[in-house]
């Protein structure tokens, strides 16, 4: 297959993965109004949980063309492709290590207990929610979306 396909492959892929994903960032900051409706938190993290399979497919997708491209068009081994995948990967790693723990929290902290009394009080969900964290999770994932960009755009070390 010709490398315009492999790289339209990847960027489909691309495409998919900030779709399924800008759920969870769209449904990051859509609770910081809902506060303190438990209710609704819950069914805002259950829908954006609801787009983490789709994710993953957009995911293998993005993976599949780009490494198909990088193949074909003898890119493998360039330093900016090792750097993308690093990239790549310690973002995905960062973002599973900091929004995940998040949003497990912000579940956990909706919840009723059996007595009717909420498990934690609507201060500490008001803390937590509009929090610092939201805006540290989306900064670290925009930063590696930016960089890996960046080296794909300006491919550091070809003299491009």
């Amino acid at each position: 297959m010709p490398y315009n396909y492999w790289l339209l492959i990847h960027l489909f892929g691309v495409l998919g993965l900030l779709g399924t994903h800008g759920v969870s960032v769209f449904a990051m900051y859509r609770i910081r109004r809902q506060v303190p409706d438990r209710e609704k938190i819950a069914e805002t993290v259950a829908f954006s949980a609801s787009t983490v399979v789709p994710m993953y497919v957009a995911l293998a997708v993005l993976l599949v063309g780009g490494v198909g491209a990088a193949l074909k068009g003898q890119y493998l081994k360039e330093p900016w492709i090792e750097l993308s995948i690093l990239i790549l990967v310690l973002t995905l790693a960062g973002m599973y290590a900091l929004a995940r723990p998040y949003f497990q929290k912000v579940t956990a902290s909706c919840q009723i207990r059996p007595s009717g009394v909420p498990r934690v009080s609507d201060e500490e969900l008001v803390e937590l929610i509009r929090g610092p964290r939201a805006h540290v999770i989306a900064a670290f994932g925009t930063v590696g979306l930016v960089a890996i960009v960046c080296l794909m755009v300006f491919k550091p070390g070809l003299g491009t």
